[in-house]
């Protein structure tokens, strides 16, 4: 894979996962379950990943 190939599937990742944490964020909001919060952290988390492994491909181009 290249390493375009490789950063467009990293904008993939940061873009979907923006939305999941958005909509975490909303039923968070509404409802305040334990169980919604802890899944919030569980995908703010991932989405740090995610964007620091495009931050890294994009110094690395």
């Amino acid at each position: 894979m290249t390493l375009d190939e490789r950063i467009a599937r990293a904008q993939r990742h940061v873009d979907r996962g923006r939305l999941i944490v958005e909509r975490q964020r909303l039923i968070v909001a509404r409802h305040g379950m334990s169980a919604s919060i802890d899944l919030l952290e569980l995908f703010e988390r991932t989405q740090q990943i995610f964007e620091l492994d495009l931050a890294d491909l994009l110094k690395r181009k």
